[in-house]
């Protein structure tokens, strides 16, 4: 019996309620999930070349998974001869995006699926490909698969959430390390310059990092100076075997003031009351909910700043959609990201970003190092 790197179940059932015949799959974080870790090495981290990019496909048939297709470059074929795909039916061209669109067609017209409802991903499809697999399939009718690709993502592996764990533990040291490095007079940018090289050394790629050194509320490396009596803001995300980590924390030159305490406090309450509901079966818009209620009890909450909470997988932001709007009950293995955040004139930017595992009990927090303040003398 084939074995798939996804829930081959969930899958059909999404199409099915979709109405999908078939799902074309374009992205690289999707390919690789759906091929179990695979993409052309050399276009990794970067698909640009000449005029055009690398693009390739894995094409997934509604009740025919013995009948995907993967579209690539001509290069590939040793690669796959060496490290095969569960995926039978391959097709290689040249790497530009026309040229893997008309491959794509002909798999389609291969499949008799040239007149049925095909999910693309639409906000990454590049233009002339979309174009020309339009042009190629003239009956068929062109929807959005991105809701069903991350909705097929939602419920994480034990080892995904294991990757996902390591992933955060790590940016968490990485920036424990960097507030412990900081010094009086420190600019944004060097701060940001460490910190990839905390988190790379660690393991996972460096993503970025928001740098705010009060009080100004400038998110972005820059000449900014972290000073003596001013708080640091570092809301850091790295990429571990797919797998992304989100998490801000605080730092402080010297004691923080009384109004920076009373700031940080109140948003650990508010991250606090917002976690204690996190549990499998719970509503979705009760996460949603209980944050803001404790955000608007807070008497910062008349500035700047926000309660908010997203998904975290391969994509920041995927589902589940923690939203007043959204009834779906929370599943085990989903993985969560709480933040909330303050401005004020005189102390600057506040936050905590926290990442959990939805649990049957609870939530696991991953990465919880260093939410209270790190002061340090500079």
């Amino acid at each position: 019996m084939m074995t798939y790197p996804f829930d081959a179940v969930k899958l059909e059932a999404l199409m099915e309620e979709a109405r999908m015949n078939l799902v074309l799959a374009s992205t690289r974080h999707n390919i690789r999930y759906l091929t179990g870790g695979r993409y052309h090495h050399f276009f990794l981290r970067s698909t640009r070349q000449g005029a055009s990019q690398y693009l390739a496909v894995v094409g997934l048939p509604r009740g025919r998974l013995q009948d995907a297709f993967y579209v690539g470059r001509w290069e590939e074929q040793r690669e796959l001869k060496e490290q095969p795909l569960w995926i039978g039916q391959q097709y290689f061209g040249v790497w530009e995006t026309v040229s893997v669109a008309g491959l794509t067609v002909d798999a389609v017209k291969k499949l008799g699926l040239e007149g049925g409802t095909i999910g693309v991903e639409m906000p990454f499809l590049p233009a002339d490909a979309y174009v020309a697999i339009q042009q190629g399939l003239p009956h068929a009718r062109l929807v959005d698969a991105t809701p069903l690709l991350g909705a097929l993502r939602t419920i994480k592996t034990d080892a995904e959430i294991a990757t996902l764990r390591e992933a955060h533990e790590a940016v968490a040291e990485a920036i424990h390390a960097t507030f412990t490095w900081g010094r009086d007079g420190v600019t944004t940018q060097a701060l940001n310059d460490h910190i990839r090289a905390e988190v790379e050394q660690r393991g996972p790629d460096f993503i970025y990092c928001f740098t705010t050194a009060g009080p100004s509320v400038l998110r972005a490396p820059s000449q900014q100076r972290w000073t003596r009596g001013h708080v640091l803001e570092l809301d850091c995300g790295g990429e571990w075997r797919d797998f992304i980590s989100d998490i801000a924390r605080m730092g402080s030159m010297g004691k923080p003031s009384a109004l920076a305490d009373d700031m940080l406090n109140e948003i650990l309450v508010i991250q606090e009351r917002a976690r204690k509901v996190v549990k499998a079966g719970v509503p979705c818009s009760e996460i949603y909910l209980e944050g803001e209620r404790a955000f608007k009890a807070s008497r910062f909450a008349g500035g700047a700043g926000r309660f908010e909470a997203h998904g975290l997988g391969i994509v920041s932001h995927e589902p589940p959609r923690i939203r007043p709007d959204n009834p779906k009950a929370l599943e085990a293995n989903m993985v969560l990201s709480i933040e909330t955040d303050f401005e004020h004139p005189e102390v600057g930017r506040v936050k905590i970003e926290d990442t959990v595992v939805v649990t049957p009990h609870g939530p696991e927090g991953l990465g919880d190092l260093g939410r209270p303040w790190t002061v340090v003398d500079g």
